[in-house]
């Protein structure tokens, strides 16, 4: 069992009566996670699974009958979209028994918002479950074999611990992290695993809300957004693709944002240096389930998307660090100067270049053009496969920092 950097905040909210809703996507560790929060409250609690029939019906037959079987303080509820008066249920009980508290959990946004959004507005907190960060994948390896994760974005990794870590993110970046394969040895076995997700979210999320559309379009668009991953989006393309209408398509999209399966970064755009463009940026949640769609598995340093991995990497170890006080973005001129990131927080701007290999001191160019435009910078990151090293370009200090630390960035912009 490995612990989730979520459960602390979801332990500080047990002594306030809100619902405590926790989401995400499949088979991504909430009904683990709603487990090992039970086992750390140690307090009387009850347990309730809306797959399982009876319970269902339990509440489907609303509050009344909810409080009526109901015999401790504490619930835990397992995927409660399920029943469809779900928000009624919580809604009375905030307002009625103060003194219950409920904690959720539940596979699909789009079912959940429907349900919660305006009744629950004020009296619930919501946290959404990625799959594994970097940081909590490697507590598989026992801990003589771990190699050192330091929140200290200054503090040196030595030769032989980056080598260990170039070979984690291997496997990474290869696999995906979702926490089911962590059971798994061979390749194979692992392969199926990842395909079964897939063929599961296929089988009951999409058709679910895609019941008058073809799952066949839906496969070519998911296909190709996988091909593309960390691109622009191209609806134009993707519908040509799909040889589906454009709201179609825009009817997948929301699909794949509300189950967590696709994440858009929208571009910087504070009108200086021309920032031409307004289209968002799109990235998978998994690279597992990436390799499995496009149905390649091989190391990533014989892949051609090499770049494109490792920037789906920090994308994401990035959104699970950030929390309301962030957001991210990506930068490109009109004449196709770019970076990868830029971390904003009170309209501080944190630039983040993501390069396979470079040689410092030397200043990518698209990053070197932000700075200039951007004087005000203090701060800037090229992640990349080798050591640290600090350079300066007028006020901003450039830290040029491994790959594997890209979980400590946001740090950097902290109070």
């Amino acid at each position: 069992m490995i612990s989730r950097k979520a459960i602390e905040k979801l332990i500080q909210q047990a002594s306030n009566h809100s619902a405590s809703i926790i989401i995400g996507a499949r088979q991504v560790g909430k009904s683990t996670l709603l487990g090992m929060l039970r086992e750390r409250l140690a307090r009387p609690s009850q347990m309730f699974n809306l797959e399982n029939p009876l319970h269902l019906a339990l509440f489907n037959e609303g509050y009344t009958s909810f409080i009526r079987n109901i015999r401790t303080n504490t619930i835990f509820i397992d995927e409660f979209q399920y029943c469809k008066n779900i928000s009624s249920v919580f809604k009375a009980v905030y307002d009625l028994n103060p003194q219950i508290k409920i904690y959720a959990t539940g596979s699909s946004s789009m079912g959940i918002q429907s349900h919660l959004k305006e009744s629950l507005a004020g009296r619930k907190f919501e946290t959404i479950l990625y799959p594994l960060s970097y940081g909590e994948w490697l507590l598989k390896e026992s801990p003589d074999k771990r190699p050192v994760l330091s929140a200290d974005i200054a503090e040196i990794t030595s030769p032989d611990e980056l080598e260990t870590h170039r070979n984690h993110l291997g496997e990474f970046l290869r696999y995906g992290a979702l926490p089911g394969l962590l059971s798994l040895s061979d390749d194979l076995e692992k392969r199926e695993y990842l395909f079964g997700i897939y063929q599961t979210y296929i089988a009951k999320d999409i058709k679910a809300f895609l019941k008058e559309e073809s799952v066949l379009s839906f496969n070519k668009a998911i296909t190709w957004l996988a091909l593309h991953n960390g691109a622009q989006l191209n609806k134009s393309i993707l519908s040509t693709v799909a040889g589906i209408s454009s709201r179609q398509i825009d009817r997948y999209l929301d699909v794949l944002a509300g189950t967590f399966v696709l994440a858009l970064l929208p571009p910087l755009a504070n009108n200086r240096g021309k920032e031409l463009t307004k289209t968002p940026k799109f990235y998978l949640y998994d690279q597992g389930i990436i390799n499995s769609i496009i149905q390649d598995f091989r190391p990533i340093d014989l892949r051609p998307d090499a770049g494109m991995l490792r920037e789906q990497f920090v994308f994401w170890e990035l959104r699970k660090k950030l929390d309301i006080r962030y957001s991210l973005h990506y930068w490109r001129t009109i004449d196709g100067k770019e970076v990868d990131f830029v971390l904003r927080k009170d309209q501080e701007l944190l630039p983040i270049e993501v390069k396979t290999s470079w040689n410092p001191p030397a200043i990518p160019p698209g990053l070197r053009h932000f700075l200039i435009l951007y004087p005000e910078t203090r701060n800037a990151f090229v992640l990349y496969d080798g050591p640290e090293h600090i350079s300066h370009h007028g006020l901003c200090t450039i830290h040029f920092t491994p790959l594997h630390k890209a979980f400590a960035i946001p740090l950097v912009l902290a109070d």
